[in-house]
């Protein structure tokens, strides 16, 4: 008897901020002579934009697919095809490859995800129904009538356009607080980035890239070069709209092999909490809710939750499902980056996504002001509408006791809200500074400047969980602070901790998950 192709679904969205979610996911329209299939679904977002002046950019929704075999109890990633994708009235499909500098190949570099995104101006809540992509089954190895189950995932991503911007700013003329800031190397003055051309690292030309130095230390490095491949911002790409959720890096774990996910988490007792401790944590450690809510024992993957109110049942709506997701490791980011066919990001991208074209602003935060409302509490803990208090906070920072741990990811954003009151970056990014610390590939790290930002993950880890790409740094600089970090730290420009790296397997409870994506 003939199997066809059989659906269950799981749908995802990154956080509540925004309320992306996909609906109505069916498998159909077969190919059997060209071995592809039709994925099919609806999805929707609030407060979506697109706009050709000002900022000329839109938010996005980075779309990919992971299936298995009905039965089987692993989790593999769909290969998409570039183009046969069908995409409703008033949307865009653009495919991604895994290498954006190379032609398309099915096997080689297929595509391991799509943009959705509108195709005109307007601003508000997006629906799009009926949206369809076409699925190279047989590259993935399946046969023609293998049932199978699918699970469509969702991140919400905010698109950079290509331009020049500068780096630093005016506060390098004052040494004692400078905060190794990116400097001209001849003079104590922004450096502007005109292409994607490879910039001498040195202190004795207009033209070359340095940074002051804090307290003796030299966040720069020494002299030499940043290669060409080294994303610096000036092209175009796509950054994550937010921190990674918790219920994210729930999702992750759940696909992955039973090896694979003892290295992305150290909880191995039913019941204990995610951390940085070996066999997790009895209790929640600086917000993190993900549980442990199973173990079928033997070689059969663990089973994880989000269970914030820790009444035993996980995804409720106050188990902290939108909280950004902590104690990760450098491994972490990369083995995420990889699973979801993202890549890390630069600190120069950094700069770009926060001050945007506009001039320099001494002292800035990413909503270029020097204003700042720290939060002191949180309202509705755990809840999918959590926010911080007092109401005029915009950024979680200070090791404030009564918070002690990363909020709900973008909380700070209302329906009426200003970019200052939003704590949100030029082109729409929120918690660029503070709540959890970005974790960016550093100018500043001799082994990082050869990273070569076309190549994206491809969907596949090693059997031990961690990827295989080795054009990635192994570790990450730091970038924005966190919840933890002293007040006098959240400027865009402030450089104090950019080679400070983290490495290895660490879990870190303030560090964060946020990827990019080189523009298709």
């Amino acid at each position: 008897m003939r199997k066809s192709f059989l659906l269950i679904y799981f749908f995802s969205f990154l956080c509540s901020a925004n309320n992306i979610q996909i609906n109505n996911v069916a498998v159909g329209g077969q190919n059997l002579a060209l071995k592809y299939t039709l994925v099919q679904f609806d999805i929707s977002w609030e407060n979506s934009w697109r706009t050709s002046t000002y900022e000329s950019n839109w938010d996005a929704a980075w779309v990919f697919v992971k299936y298995r075999k009905k039965w089987d109890t692993q989790w593999f990633h769909a290969y998409l095809h570039n183009s046969g994708h069908n995409a409703p009235s008033g949307c865009t499909i653009t495919p991604g490859l895994v290498n954006t500098s190379a032609a398309f190949d099915s096997i080689n570099n297929p595509a391991v995800g799509v943009f959705i995104y509108r195709s005109s101006n307007g601003i508000g809540n997006i629906s799009f129904n009926g949206v369809q992509l076409r699925w190279n089954y047989g590259v993935n190895g399946l046969a023609d009538y293998d049932s199978v189950e699918v699970c469509v995932y969702a991140i919400e991503m905010v698109y950079i356009p290509q331009g020049s911007f500068f780096v630093g700013d005016n506060d390098i003329f004052n040494s004692s607080t400078s905060s190794g800031r990116f400097r001209r190397g001849d003079v104590d003055l922004p450096f502007e980035i005109t292409s994607e051309a490879a910039i001498s690292i040195g202190n004795t030309s207009s033209t070359q890239l340095w940074g002051t130095s804090t307290s003796g230390t030299n966040t720069i490095g020494g002299s030499g070069t940043l290669a060409a491949s080294f994303p610096k911002g000036y092209g175009a790409f796509y950054i994550m709209k937010y921190e990674l959720s918790q219920y994210m890096y729930k999702e992750f774990l759940n696909k992955l092999t039973r090896t694979q996910q003892a290295n992305r988490s150290p909880v191995t007792i039913v019941g204990n909490y995610h951390c940085g401790g070996g066999g997790g944590c009895a209790t929640i450690q600086n917000r993190n809710g993900i549980r442990l809510m199973s173990d079928p024992g033997g070689t059969l993957p663990r089973v994880f939750g989000n269970d914030f109110n820790g009444n035993n049942t996980e995804g409720e709506a106050g188990d902290g499902l939108h909280i950004a997701c902590n104690w990760v490791s450098a491994d972490d980011i990369r083995a995420f980056a990889d699973w979801s066919g993202l890549r890390p990001y630069t600190e120069l991208e950094y700069e770009k996504v926060c001050r945007g074209p506009l001039m320099v602003v001494s002292n800035e935060r990413p909503w270029a002001t020097t204003n700042q409302t720290f939060a002191t509490g949180i309202v509705n803990p755990g809840q999918d509408n959590e926010i911080a208090s007092p109401s005029s906070a915009n950024l979680v920072y200070n090791n404030h006791a009564s918070v002690q741990g990363p909020l709900r990811c973008g909380n700070f954003a209302r329906a009426s809200s200003n970019r200052e009151e939003a704590g949100a970056a030029y082109y729409g990014a929120l918690d660029m500074v503070g709540n959890l610390i970005e974790c960016i590939a550093s100018v500043g790290v001799t082994a990082h400047r050869s990273f070569q930002g076309n190549i994206h993950g491809n969907g596949v880890l090693n059997t031990s969980g961690n990827t295989d790409i080795t054009v990635w740094p192994s570790s990450f600089g730091l970038r924005g602070g966190s919840w933890s970090t002293t007040a006098s730290l959240p400027h865009t420009s402030d450089r104090n901790f950019a080679s400070f790296e983290i490495t290895g397997n660490t879990k870190y409870n303030y560090a964060s998950i946020r990827l990019a994506r080189t523009q298709p």
